[in-house]
């Protein structure tokens, strides 16, 4: 079937009867471990978890008036509305229909935050790559907002990387070869950094504007904070506006520095970070290039420690629930 990939369950002797000893060894070992890497949800042991999330109001109807009407077949309160609807603390999150427990998207995640490949973790978890890639785009849903309200202050460092498009997608001229220098085959990012929280926004393509660049950091910056970046005119309305206090550096003083004495090391070191985290899914759509902004940040801002991350991550998913089904990520039919 389209979009389905192998079953990571799967071992090469499921259709053969006449097994050596080895194989019947390998086979038995395989599966032991699959099954205990994907336990039945009756088995997983989150109903208490996931009952500790009560809804605020109805998945349906937005009402608060609710009552619980008892539990279902492992564990999970049930609520009904005054419209009508049952639905339980997982309804309309992305963990609603879910097949999986959610501790697989527990290592999933810590997987992610440790920059491993999608096929790395696929096979790490046995499970198949449209699982994580699926999972990937939940991750996606959740943190779409996640820099919204990331404020930076005191002293900011601001600059900006560029990441390229992928081969098939760049521009060429008349005569066949790729422009030089700074075009609209590089995608713009813009990084600011006060040491404590990160912020990473795409600024589009080739080189940013001082509009693009206000547009991007006008409600991340607290004015009249002190702003060390390039001598570029980018940031000039950015620093008018804000009546924000500037040093500014040119980039050709800066080349050759030891990190120690260069003043845009700690933006520099994002920078570094971030292209490490991008080229761990070097082929990805570059139009999910925010999406993976969104998804850095929340990996480099605190809190530092992997599973207060995954905590994070399960109290966004119930306090502001969105749903994404596999059939619509995949576009199959019913």
């Amino acid at each position: 079937m389209k979009n389905r990939s192998r079953s990571r369950k799967r071992t090469p002797w499921d259709e053969h009867n006449d097994l050596t000893a080895t194989q019947e060894y390998l086979q038995m070992h395989y599966v032991a471990r699959y099954e205990e890497r994907h336990p039945r949800l009756a088995d997983a042991g989150e109903a208490d978890m996931i009952n500790s999330y009560i809804p605020a109001k109805c998945p349906y109807c937005s009402s608060d008036d609710f009552v619980c009407k008892g539990f279902d077949s492992i564990g999970i309160r049930r609520y009904k509305c005054r419209c009508g609807k049952y639905f339980k603390p997982t309804t309309g999150t992305i963990f609603d229909s879910r097949k999986i427990p959610i501790s697989e998207w527990i290592e999933y995640c810590l997987n992610i935050f440790r920059y491993v490949r999608l096929n790395a973790d696929s096979w790490n978890n046995r499970n198949a790559i449209s699982t994580s890639k699926y999972w990937l785009k939940k991750l996606f849903l959740t943190l779409e907002e996640w820099q919204k309200n990331i404020v930076l202050s005191d002293t900011v460092w601001l600059d900006e990387t560029y990441y390229s498009v992928i081969m098939s997608d760049r521009e060429h001229k008349e005569d066949g070869t790729l422009p030089r220098g700074l075009s609209r085959n590089q995608i713009c990012i813009g990084v600011a950094t006060d040491k404590k929280h990160t912020v990473c926004i795409m600024e589009g393509y080739g080189k940013p504007s001082q509009k693009r660049s206000y547009e991007a950091f006008q409600s991340h910056i607290q004015p009249n904070s002190l702003l060390i970046h390039d001598k570029e005119n980018t940031h000039k309305k950015l620093v008018s506006e804000l009546s924000l206090q500037s040093v500014c550096y040119a980039s050709k003083d800066l080349k050759g520095l030891a990190d120690s004495e260069n003043p845009l090391d700690p933006v520099n070191r994002v920078h570094m970070l971030l292209k490490m985290f991008l080229n761990a899914h070097s082929g990805f759509c570059r139009d999910d290039i925010q999406d993976y902004l969104n998804l850095y940040s929340f990996v480099i801002n605190p809190p530092s420690d992997h599973l207060e991350k995954v905590e994070k991550i399960i109290e966004l998913v119930f306090k502001n629930p969105k749903s994404l089904k596999y059939r619509e990520q995949f576009g199959l039919n019913t």
